[in-house]
C-alpha cells in the first residue's frame, strides 16, 4: 500500500484530494481509437496475462475504492478525478492480472514517483507518476512492453469521466474532471469488463504518450520566424558548442510545464544538444536521435520516425520536429539551444 509521506499520514495536498496537473484542453477532435493508432500504430490482440478474461470482477468496487482512499488521503472520498482513477485502475489491474506481489511493487514505486512529481506548492502529478512507474516496470522486465502498453491503454480509457477521451484531468482549474466516487468506480469497472469479455478491442497506448502531442494548432508563421532566428544566429562558443538559437515557449501543458515545438528534428542539431532555460537551468541531451527525460519532468523527443511505426513510439512527434518540456515548476518562457 502507499506509504505515508509523513508520520502524520496526512494527504499530500492539505484539504484537497491528491491532484495531478491542470491540463490544457487542446480542442482535439480525436477519439480514443484514433489516439491509440496515433501512439502505437496498431491495436492487435495482447497477451492474455495483461488482460485476462474475468479480471474485472476481481477488481471489485471495494478494491478500487481502497486504493483511491490511499491516493486521496481520505478514508471515504466523496469525489475523485480522472488521474486518481487512472492510477488506482493500474494498481488493481496489475493485482488481478499479474498478482499481488507485482501490485505491491507498483505501489512502492508509485509512492516514490508521487514524491518526485510533487510541485513546490503541493500539487501532485498523479498521472505522470503512474506512467513513469509503468515505464520503469517495462524497462526492468517486470512487465513486457505489450503488457505495460495494454495496462496503460485500458486504464487510460476506463478512467475517462468526461467527453474528452484523449486526455486525463485532475480536480483543479477550468478543465477539471471529477465524479462521485461510486459513479467513477462503476463506470471504470463496466469498461474493464467489456475489455475482458471481448466486447471492446484490446486497448494499447504507448508509454511515451504525452497529451500535448495531440495539439495540431501549430502556427506556420511561428515556425518560419523560429527557423529564421535559427539560421541567423551567430556562432557562439559555449563549452565547446559553436552554434546557438533561442526559442519561445508555445505555452503550458502536462503539469503546467512550458513546452516547445522546435521545427528542426533532433539530428539536425548534431549528435549532442545543450538546452539552457531562461532561469539558467541546463540540460545536456547526449543523443539527439533518442527520447531523453529526467526525473524533474524535462523531456526531449527528437521528432523522427513515423507514428505508424511502433519502433518510433518514443521519437516521433506530430509536427516532425523536436519537442521539449521544461522541468516541473520551471516557468522559463525561452530556452536557448547550443550545438556544433
Amino acid at each position: 500500500m502507499i506509504a505515508p509521506l509523513s508520520s502524520a499520514q496526512a494527504p499530500l495536498v492539505s484539504g484537497q484530494f491528491l491532484a495531478a496537473n491542470t491540463r490544457q484542453d487542446t480542442g482535439s477532435a480525436l477519439n480514443f481509437s484514433q489516439l491509440l493508432n496515433q501512439n502505437t500504430g496498431n491495436t492487435a490482440t495482447e497477451p492474455k496475462e495483461a488482460a485476462p478474461a474475468g479480471a474485472a470482477p476481481q477488481e471489485s468496487q471495494s478494491g478500487l475504492k481502497d486504493y483511491l482512499a490511499k491516493l486521496t488521503g481520505s478514508s471515504n472520498p466523496v469525489t475523485v478525478n480522472e488521474e486518481q482513477l487512472f492510477a488506482s485502475i493500474l494498481y488493481n489491474r496489475i493485482a488481478s492480472s499479474k498478482g499481488d506481489g507485482l501490485a505491491k511493487q507498483f505501489d512502492t514505486m508509485l509512492t516514490t514517483k508521487l514524491t518526485e512529481h510533487t510541485r513546490a506548492d503541493g500539487v501532485v502529478f498523479v498521472e505522470d507518476a503512474a506512467r513513469a512507474v509503468l515505464r520503469e516496470m517495462a524497462g526492468s522486465g517486470q512487465l513486457t512492453e505489450a503488457e505495460a502498453e495494454t495496462l496503460h491503454g485500458q486504464a487510460f480509457q476506463a478512467a475517462q469521466l468526461d467527453d474528452n477521451t484523449t486526455a486525463l484531468y485532475d480536480s483543479l482549474g477550468a478543465t477539471n474532471s471529477t465524479a462521485a466516487t461510486a459513479t467513477a468506480i462503476e463506470k471504470a469497472l463496466a469498461m474493464l469488463l467489456k475489455f475482458d469479455k471481448g466486447e471492446l478491442p484490446p486497448a494499447k497506448l504507448s508509454l511515451s504518450y504525452e497529451q500535448s502531442q495531440t495539439d495540431e494548432t501549430l502556427s506556420a508563421a511561428g515556425l518560419t520566424a523560429t527557423s529564421a532566428a535559427m539560421a541567423a544566429s551567430p556562432a557562439t562558443a559555449v563549452s565547446g558548442y559553436t552554434r546557438s538559437a533561442e526559442f519561445t515557449s508555445k505555452g503550458v501543458a502536462n503539469g503546467d510545464r512550458q513546452y516547445w515545438r522546435i521545427p528542426q528534428s533532433g539530428p539536425q542539431f548534431g549528435k549532442e544538444l545543450k538546452a539552457v532555460f531562461a532561469d539558467g537551468h541546463t540540460v545536456v541531451v547526449k543523443n539527439t536521435s533518442q527520447r531523453y527525460a529526467e526525473n524533474d519532468g524535462f523531456i526531449f523527443r527528437p521528432g523522427i520516425g513515423s507514428e505508424s511505426d511502433p519502433r518510433a513510439a518514443d521519437t516521433w512527434t506530430s509536427h516532425k520536429g523536436a519537442f521539449i518540456h521544461a522541468p516541473f515548476g520551471n516557468n522559463s518562457k525561452t530556452v536557448k539551444l547550443y550545438w556544433s
